[in-house]
Protein backbone atom coordinates (compact mmCIF):
# COMPACT_ATOMS: atom_id res chain seq x y z
CA UNK A 1 0.00 0.00 0.00
CA UNK A 2 3.05 2.60 0.77
CA UNK A 3 3.89 2.46 -2.93
CA UNK A 4 0.68 3.50 -4.08
CA UNK A 5 0.37 5.41 -1.67
CA UNK A 6 3.24 7.36 -3.01
CA UNK A 7 2.65 7.00 -6.23
CA UNK A 8 -0.38 9.18 -5.24
CA UNK A 9 1.50 11.80 -3.84
CA UNK A 10 3.80 12.31 -6.58
CA UNK A 11 2.73 14.99 -8.62
CA UNK A 12 4.99 14.49 -11.49
CA UNK A 13 2.89 11.29 -11.81
CA UNK A 14 0.07 12.33 -14.23
CA UNK A 15 -1.84 9.23 -13.53
CA UNK A 16 -2.29 9.71 -10.01
CA UNK A 17 -5.86 8.74 -10.41
CA UNK A 18 -4.99 5.26 -10.92
CA UNK A 19 -3.46 5.07 -7.51
CA UNK A 20 -6.58 6.14 -5.79
CA UNK A 21 -8.26 3.32 -7.69
CA UNK A 22 -5.64 0.81 -6.30
CA UNK A 23 -5.98 2.06 -3.48
CA UNK A 24 -9.55 1.31 -2.24
CA UNK A 25 -8.36 -2.28 -2.62
CA UNK A 26 -6.57 -1.77 0.76
CA UNK A 27 -9.82 -0.73 2.12
CA UNK A 28 -10.15 1.31 5.95
CA UNK A 29 -6.97 1.46 6.11
CA UNK A 30 -6.99 3.35 3.03
CA UNK A 31 -8.73 6.27 4.49
CA UNK A 32 -5.55 7.90 5.31
CA UNK A 33 -4.24 8.24 2.35
CA UNK A 34 -7.81 8.81 0.16
CA UNK A 35 -9.16 11.45 2.56
CA UNK A 36 -5.96 13.92 1.53
CA UNK A 37 -6.92 13.31 -1.82
CA UNK A 38 -9.61 15.08 -1.49
CA UNK A 39 -7.59 18.03 -1.37
CA UNK A 40 -5.68 17.21 -4.30
CA UNK A 41 -5.31 19.76 -7.45
CA UNK A 42 -6.49 17.11 -9.95
CA UNK A 43 -9.91 17.25 -10.06
CA UNK A 44 -10.19 13.33 -11.10
CA UNK A 45 -8.24 12.76 -8.05
CA UNK A 46 -11.20 14.26 -5.73
CA UNK A 47 -13.72 12.97 -8.04
CA UNK A 48 -12.28 9.13 -7.69
CA UNK A 49 -10.94 9.24 -3.72
CA UNK A 50 -14.77 10.68 -3.03
CA UNK A 51 -15.97 7.44 -4.73
CA UNK A 52 -13.35 5.12 -3.02
CA UNK A 53 -13.77 6.52 0.65
CA UNK A 54 -17.77 6.06 0.03
CA UNK A 55 -17.12 2.46 -1.26
CA UNK A 56 -15.13 1.45 1.70
CA UNK A 57 -17.56 3.01 4.00
CA UNK A 58 -15.17 5.58 5.68
CA UNK A 59 -16.88 7.43 7.73
CA UNK A 60 -14.31 9.11 9.02
CA UNK A 61 -14.32 11.01 6.03
CA UNK A 62 -17.50 12.57 6.04
CA UNK A 63 -16.21 16.00 7.60
CA UNK A 64 -14.13 16.27 4.55
CA UNK A 65 -16.70 15.41 2.29
CA UNK A 66 -19.29 17.94 3.58
CA UNK A 67 -16.05 20.38 2.86
CA UNK A 68 -16.09 18.96 -0.79
CA UNK A 69 -19.90 19.97 -1.40
CA UNK A 70 -18.56 23.60 -2.63
CA UNK A 71 -15.65 22.21 -4.74
CA UNK A 72 -15.32 24.29 -7.89
CA UNK A 73 -15.56 21.82 -10.34
CA UNK A 74 -19.18 20.25 -10.55
CA UNK A 75 -18.31 16.60 -11.30
CA UNK A 76 -16.39 16.74 -8.13
CA UNK A 77 -19.55 17.97 -5.71
CA UNK A 78 -21.75 15.50 -7.51
CA UNK A 79 -19.38 12.35 -6.30
CA UNK A 80 -19.39 14.11 -2.77
CA UNK A 81 -22.98 14.25 -2.69
CA UNK A 82 -22.99 10.62 -4.20
CA UNK A 83 -20.65 9.68 -1.95
CA UNK A 84 -22.59 10.80 1.27
CA UNK A 85 -25.56 9.13 0.41
CA UNK A 86 -23.40 5.78 0.02
CA UNK A 87 -21.75 6.36 3.78
CA UNK A 88 -25.04 7.26 4.77
CA UNK A 89 -24.22 9.91 8.07
CA UNK A 90 -27.09 12.17 9.33
CA UNK A 91 -24.02 14.82 10.22
CA UNK A 92 -24.19 15.39 6.54
CA UNK A 93 -27.92 16.39 5.88
CA UNK A 94 -27.22 20.13 6.39
CA UNK A 95 -24.06 20.08 3.36
CA UNK A 96 -26.62 18.02 1.40
CA UNK A 97 -29.52 20.35 1.85
CA UNK A 98 -27.63 23.16 0.95
CA UNK A 99 -26.62 21.52 -2.74
CA UNK A 100 -30.55 21.43 -3.09
CA UNK A 101 -29.78 25.00 -4.47
CA UNK A 102 -26.90 24.38 -6.34
CA UNK A 103 -26.94 25.71 -10.30
CA UNK A 104 -26.17 22.18 -11.76
CA UNK A 105 -28.69 19.92 -11.97
CA UNK A 106 -27.12 16.63 -11.46
CA UNK A 107 -25.42 17.69 -8.36
CA UNK A 108 -29.21 18.63 -7.30
CA UNK A 109 -29.83 15.54 -8.00
CA UNK A 110 -26.97 13.92 -6.27
CA UNK A 111 -28.05 15.64 -3.17
CA UNK A 112 -31.91 14.59 -3.49
CA UNK A 113 -30.71 11.29 -3.64
CA UNK A 114 -28.14 11.02 -0.68
CA UNK A 115 -31.07 12.92 1.51
CA UNK A 116 -33.13 10.24 0.78
CA UNK A 117 -30.93 7.57 1.55
CA UNK A 118 -29.97 8.91 4.89
CA UNK A 119 -33.03 10.46 6.10
CA UNK A 120 -35.54 7.96 7.99
CA UNK A 121 -38.40 6.99 6.38
CA UNK A 122 -41.71 9.48 7.28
Amino acid sequence: MKNTAASLANKENIERWKAVIELERFGQPAADYLIPALKDDDRWVRYLAADALANIGAVQSVTPLITLLKDHDQDVRFAAAAALGKIGDPKALPGLESVLKSDNAYVRIAAEEAIERISPVR
